[in-house]
């Protein structure tokens, strides 16, 4: 059975030449360490360069071990820079973009390229877009906030309507380069933080009306849903108690919840089997980080676990990656 891993990351060497031009830009700059390199972002937090991050070819021998058919390649999130002027994220997203579309026209069988856009200026974003999926690529990874604006308010919309009209997956990524008091300690702003901003950001998603607006949205919460799953039973009762909640959508919040896909990053065998479960295995899809720590070492394994039917195994492994990419078989 062919397998789509719908959430990794990729930093292609056009982008790594860019920022090592023009890094001063983007508060980040490249330094090495005991032989490696790395980049250093706001002076405070270090991520690597070398190896499979950046070498493409690395990374066949790792899917095949892992059974994995195919990756839908997504840039590292801090390359997403929603603090950055939005010329200077149009700049970088341009370059992602070509490299990616580049990369996967070299190698369509094992890569289907996602998107990155300046979402700091929602019509050059829609641009973008529409400029990404004329070069093939197949979805666009976004951050659930732009530093303090977020993505139900007015100005998106025109980036909302161009995704739908598109047809191209939304992969909502959170990422805090540089967190803040407690998120700042024991990783916190991985563990803890990311889920907290996923979970937000597709609550006003729903309350906001961005999903009845646009009911052919296709959005991918990565890490599980973050904490939406927690949050939904909440959200209906906002839903039946304030008024403010009913202003933007006529039903109640969860039965919004079939316009999101999940991934599997979860951490917890038991969680994920229970939110297939809830939600069915129509919603989720494959999911590794690969190759940064923090993902799964074992992506196909942790479905095969679950004892699933074997259709519903499919669908997860990928059946609901092609529908999302709009692959064919």
């Amino acid at each position: 059975m062919d397998v789509i891993d719908m959430h990794n990351h990729f930093v292609a060497p056009a982008v790594i030449d860019f920022l090592a031009r023009e890094g001063k830009h983007f508060a980040t700059r490249i330094v090495e360490r005991d032989g490696r390199r790395f980049f250093l972002i706001h002076e405070s937090a270090m991520r690597p360069i070398d190896g499979a991050i950046s070498d493409a070819s690395l990374r066949i021998a790792d899917m095949d071990r892992e059974g994995v058919t195919a990756q839908a390649i997504s840039c590292v999130p801090f390359l997403m820079y929603p603090d950055v002027e939005a010329d200077c994220g149009l700049a970088i997203a341009q370059v992602n973009n070509d490299a990616m579309a580049a990369l996967a026209s070299s190698d369509p069988a094992h890569f289907v390229p996602l998107a990155s856009v300046p979402m700091q200026n929602p019509a050059t974003a829609a641009k973008e877009l529409e400029r990404a999926a004329k070069l093939g690529l197949r979805g666009v990874e976004i951050p659930p906030k732009v530093v303090e604006r977020q993505l139900d308010e007015a100005d998106f919309e025109v980036f909302w309507e161009a995704a739908e009209t598109l047809e191209m997956a939304v992969c909502i990524h959170p990422f805090e380069a540089a967190p803040t008091g407690a998120l700042a300690r024991y990783f916190l702003g991985n563990l803890v933080g990311n889920l907290y901003d996923t979970g937000l950001a597709a609550a006003l998603l729903i309350y906001g009306g961005v999903l009845e607006r646009h009911p052919k949205l296709k959005i991918v919460l990565y890490h599980g849903g973050g904490a939406l799953p927690a949050l939904v039973g909440r959200l209906d009762m906002g839903y039946r108690l304030v008024p403010e909640c009913r202003n933007a959508i006529p039903r109640p919040p969860s039965t919004y919840v079939p316009q999101f896909h999940f991934d599997i990053i979860a951490h917890n065998r038991a969680m994920l089997g229970h939110l297939v479960s809830t939600y069915g295995a129509e919603r989720f899809v494959v999911g590794s980080d690969y190759p940064l720590p923090a993902g799964l070492a074992h992506p196909v394994e942790e479905v095969k676990a679950l004892g699933l039917s074997s259709a519903d195994e499919e669908k997860i492994l990928v059946a609901n990656a092609r529908k999302l990419l709009r692959l064919g078989n």
